[in-house]
């Protein structure tokens, strides 16, 4: 106590030179925390002084009573009073290089517990230094009321009738014993600080460096071994391959496997390092309290994930059963809809196609509603930083992805309208081509020239959708071209010569006969628009191609002129 009240009163000197303008505010801070200490000890004092006084009340009644020592009541009292007072002391245990020899609970005199005990301990080390220590030096010797253990004449320990009464023992009884441990701890500390000691702890570290060098040249060498026995397998001497796939050759499972072996055993060195250097601080008195903290380094870590693991092996338990559960479900799902796709399950106003993604969305939605039941059981899922990251998840998705969740609703509204399906000819937009994929966000077309477009399921919700394919290939799909004929050719003629040009044509059905349209009446010429049935609309780019050639070739062999050009005569007018 008295070190600190020095402390802090140098302190105030230093400070108040160094920083003259704060000299008042410091000081009054430092004259408080004075008079805090002040107090505190005064209050220690007290309570050292009232322990002391019913110690000695206890003593006085041992005296009062020694005739009736005998008495189980008094005997009784005595014992309920002493492990009262036990309970009310701080005890200050005396050690001598980190072992605890015994435990002070009374003051003597002026004395604190806690001030006998710094004071034994600086004679215990000063008596564990000596060159030579003779055990019959050390005695027990009665002064006034005290009993004092001294070395060759030196006081050592001192041993009052209120440590006897908290130890349950006489006080000569208690002096023994004190003198039996102090023995007992300054003979254990010469022998493990003796030359003889060192150079066998040295031996001792050389003996564990060489096996951890050996256990390393065996660790490689076997390595190497394993290495060339797995390489040696037939399953890995030829690669890994998946029917015609060759997914790993011969080189790169050689430098896999090499790179797990390297990790795996450097995983071992570092194991066998971390734990050699604790027992080879362990060795040396001075390093123990280092190794202690490299264990607890490294233990402490291991046995909180450890105690997770174990505290969290419930929830993973209701997390499994979850989810098998939801496996189940979701087999049972996809067999039913399997079923309805092949169409070994019919249910009216449910087509086939829609069985799959019906399937995908309803696992979607499932999914979801297993992740939410699952969730209060993830670990961390109660913590704010996980709540943090879950609400800016969840604000990042809903302003990123709001076209994405427009087109996505566009693509399951489409499914269940059932415009289109893939390989049908459509035309969307500008563009005209064969459906090669559709999912919920975008429909890729194919065009006449080989092109891939991709279109937004949100475009295709919001503007009219042209299908050649649904009703082509039942109900025919009528390919048309026009043709504009002179009036000098005859009506009949050219209706002929343009029904025989369809009939003529490859991929027009004959089931159904091409029929004409008369379109307009011109200044120089008609209009005519031939109208051929085909149930191949795949081929339609195709088959109108072969129509308008055969048309030509027709007309050209039965000598009628074909012309779209207006003709303008120009007149000479001759002045009158």
């Amino acid at each position: 106590m008295n070190i600190r009240l020095l402390l802090l009163l140098s302190n105030f000197f230093s400070v108040a030179a160094l920083f003259g303008q704060a000299q008042d505010s410091l000081l009054q801070l430092l004259q408080r925390q004075v008079r805090e200490l002040k107090v505190q000890r005064s209050q220690d004092s007290l309570k050292v002084n009232m322990l002391s006084q019913e110690l000695q009340a206890l003593l006085l009644l041992d005296t009062k009573y020694a005739d009736t020592s005998k008495d189980s009541l008094y005997e009784k009292q005595r014992q309920e009073e002493i492990k009262r007072i036990y309970s009310k002391a701080n005890g200050a245990p005396v050690c001598l290089e980190k072992d605890t020899l015994y435990t002070l609970y009374t003051s003597l005199g002026l004395y604190s517990p806690l001030e006998r005990s710094e004071y034994t301990e600086k004679k215990l080390q000063k008596l564990a230094e000596l060159p030579t220590f003779k055990h019959d030096s050390l005695k027990i010797q009665s002064h006034d009321n005290l009993l004092m253990i001294t070395y060759q004449g030196e006081w050592i320990q001192a041993v009052t009738k209120e440590d006897a009464i908290m130890a349950h023992l006489s006080q000569e009884e208690l002096a023994k014993s004190l003198q039996r441990d102090i023995l007992k701890g300054v003979t254990h500390y010469r022998k493990e600080h003796s030359m003889q000691q060192k150079l066998m702890r040295i031996g001792e570290l050389v003996l564990l460096v060489m096996v951890i060098v050996t256990f390393f040249y065996l660790l490689n060498f076997l390595f190497r071994k394993l290495r060339k026995q797995l390489l040696k397998q037939s399953f890995l001497g030829n690669g890994i391959k998946v029917k015609n796939y060759q997914i790993l050759d011969k080189e790169k499972i050689n430098y896999i496997l090499t790179r797990i072996l390297y990790l795996v055993k450097f995983l071992i060195f570092f194991i066998v390092i971390f734990l050699s250097i604790p027992v080879a601080l362990k060795l040396f008195p001075y390093t123990q309290l280092w190794a202690e903290r490299l264990l607890k380094l490294l233990l402490e870590p291991l046995s909180q994930v450890g105690n997770a693991i174990v505290d969290y092996l419930p929830n993973l338990v209701i997390i499994g059963i979850i989810a098998l559960i939801a496996r189940l479900v979701l087999n049972l799902m996809r067999f039913f809809l399997y079923e309805i796709e092949r169409g070994a399950l019919k249910i009216k106003g449910f087509y086939k196609e829609w069985a799959k993604p019906t399937y995908k969305m309803v696992r979607i939605l499932f999914l979801c509603f297993i992740f939410i039941v699952i969730f209060p059981y993830l670990p961390g899922s109660g913590s704010s930083a996980f709540q943090g990251v879950s609400i800016f998840l969840g604000l990042l998705i809903s302003l990123g992805s709001s076209s994405t969740i427009s087109n996505g609703m566009a693509g399951i509204f489409i499914t269940y309208m059932r415009a289109f399906r893939e390989n049908d000819w459509i035309k969307v937009g500008d563009y005209i081509g064969m459906v090669i994929h559709k999912d919920s966000l975008v429909t890729r077309l194919k065009t006449i020239n080989n092109e891939e477009v991709t279109v937004p399921n949100s475009m295709i919700l919001s503007s009219s959708t042209m299908n050649f394919s649904s009703m082509g290939r039942t109900n025919g799909l009528v390919v048309t071209t026009q043709v504009k004929v002179r009036y000098d050719a005859r009506l009949e003629d050219v209706d002929a010569t343009l029904i025989a040009a369809a009939q003529a044509t490859k991929g027009v059905t004959d089931k159904i006969t091409p029929y004409i349209y008369h379109i307009s009446l011109n200044e120089l010429n008609a209009t005519y628009e031939i109208n051929a049935v085909t149930f191949e609309p795949q081929n339609m780019y195709i088959i109108k191609s072969d129509l308008i050639k055969n048309i030509y070739n027709a007309f050209r062999e039965r000598n009628i002129e074909l012309t779209s050009i207006e003709y303008v005569e120009l007149r000479k007018y001759e002045k009158v």
